[in-house]
């Protein structure tokens, strides 16, 4: 939703174990988190601060971070036990 954060413990609760697990385990997941993490962050902070941004550059934004959390998903299905 607009304005909304989208915290990876959030949108995959029943994951939240392996998500604190890999991220001190994991250097690889830790990484892509951070990215996720700070690109949800400009994300809520133009919106919520209604900072001028371009349609296009927040389409990218929002692509990437859809595209982040699907390689995070992924590495924790892998791990998930």
């Amino acid at each position: 939703m607009y304005g909304e954060r989208h915290q990876l413990t959030h949108e995959f609760p029943e994951l939240q174990t392996t998500i604190h697990h890999l991220k001190d385990q994991d250097g690889d997941f830790a990484d892509l988190l951070k990215e996720y993490e700070n690109t949800d962050k400009t994300i809520h902070v133009l919106e919520k601060q209604m900072q001028p941004t371009t349609d296009a550059r927040m389409l990218d934004l929002k692509v990437k971070r859809l595209n982040l959390k699907d390689q995070l998903y992924s590495a924790l299905k892998q791990h998930h036990s």
